[in-house]
């Protein structure tokens, strides 16, 4: 009991998909599972558990098996995560094309090969795309350029499909307590 004065403990809850995702989010390194510990100091617990006495397990918990070493923590499962077994967590749904045929259109775009900026764009011909090139060196550019082609949809619709992550039903992110001393 004299130890629970002597260190200074930090207690954070995580949540993530995976029981190593969520621990990585801790402000410290997690170096073991205290859960069956927990389970049973409050299985010998009577009445109402307060907060001073919880703090108190997790400040003899960490005395007793890190030796308050700054760094080090301890986590607690409340809810274990599920992990999504699906092969093909996904749902892809096509849009019905009711406006017609689909009409493209060519954009020719001139993109700085080195930055990857977009410099000028027609939806003309590659000729006249040709022509802008000429008047962007005429104007002061430097660098290299390419032409690249784009098609676009005019006149029809421009959606072929949706998609959408669909985890397994079972799965859910799992939530654990974890405590230690920060560096």
């Amino acid at each position: 009991m004299a130890n629970t004065a002597v260190i200074n403990f930090k207690r954070v809850e995580v949540s993530g998909a995976t029981k190593e995702e969520a621990l990585a989010a801790a402000p410290f390194t997690v170096v073991g599972d205290a859960t069956q510990a927990y389970k049973n100091w409050k299985e010998k617990q009577t009445g109402v558990i307060s907060e001073a006495a919880k703090k108190e397990f997790f400040a003899n918990y960490l005395a007793k098996k890190s030796k308050g070493a700054p760094g080090l923590g301890y986590s607690i499962t409340i809810e274990a995560a599920v992990a999504d077994t699906r092969t093909r967590p996904y749902k892809i749904t096509d849009v019905k094309n009711e406006q017609g045929k689909r009409h493209y259109v060519t954009t020719y775009r001139l993109v700085d090969k080195d930055t990857k900026e977009l410099l000028a764009s027609t939806k003309e011909t590659k000729a006249k795309a040709k022509e802008l090139a000429k008047n962007l060196y005429k104007k002061g550019f430097k660098g290299s350029l390419v032409c690249e082609t784009v098609k676009t949809v005019d006149k029809g619709e421009p959606i072929a499909f949706t998609a959408e992550y669909a985890p397994s039903s079972n799965s859910r992110p799992g939530t654990y307590l974890v405590f230690g001393v920060e560096a």
